[in-house]
């Protein structure tokens, strides 16, 4: 075997990369490449965040949510506005300030107010007389003043719903449906029929006398 050709072999290749050793390196263990601002020349693995690198998550801006705030204020104040300008033009809210007003309007005050009598004269007779009743449930009261009374309330054929003696200076109330008889047994005494803010009181011209009270067909 030729030796010169065993040495060039041997010889190390011009072209290949050449190794620098820092000052005090060990024999083997020079650096590649010399950094002297990096703590990360003597090693292959890459810093995962640098130390000029803003951290993620708690060191982020608040900016973002300062502006997401606003936002969201902004936009329920734009609700509100159109709830209230919505609501005065539905009447509920007065424009000068007040809130609407309890009291209804005149005209709804006069389609209220009754435009007929609740009841109604049909005959008389000897000890008693008949009337005609606008609306089908009404209220008997029967109220007596110095003497006692004897009083029966009830629906026309019916078992009455009350009867009995009144003591002076007192009253009997008994709801009724459809047509209804009242007796009573002595002066002085007052029957009135009411119904909703509609009452009419009659007064007996005789004792005993007794009330018929019909629906109005």
């Amino acid at each position: 075997m030729d030796v010169k050709a065993e040495e060039a072999g041997l010889r190390p290749d011009p072209s290949a990369t050449t190794v620098v050793r820092g000052p005090g390196s060990v024999a083997g263990q020079g650096q590649l490449f010399a950094d002297a601002h990096s703590g990360y020349a003597d090693t292959n693995k890459i810093p995962a965040v640098g130390n000029g690198r803003e951290r993620g998550g708690y060191g982020r801006p608040r900016t973002s949510t300062f502006l997401r705030v606003a936002v969201v204020i902004v936009a329920l104040a734009v609700v509100a506005g159109a709830v209230t300008l919505g609501l005065v033009k539905a009447g509920v809210i007065d424009k000068t300030g007040g809130g609407k007003s309890a009291a209804p309007p005149a005209h709804h005050q006069a389609a209220l107010a009754p435009t007929s009598p609740l009841v109604t004269q049909v005959s008389t007779g000897n000890g008693t007389a008949t009337y005609n009743v606008g609306i089908a449930a009404y209220q008997v009261t029967v109220t007596t003043t110095t003497g006692r009374s004897w009083v029966s309330i009830g629906g026309t054929g019916q078992h009455p719903a009350y009867a009995g003696i009144l003591q002076p200076n007192s009253s009997q109330k008994e709801v009724l449906l459809g047509a209804s008889q009242v007796d009573i047994g002595a002066g002085g005494t007052k029957v009135a029929i009411t119904s909703g803010h509609r009452t009419t009181t009659l007064t007996p011209p005789s004792a005993p006398f007794t009330y018929q009270f019909q629906l109005k067909t």
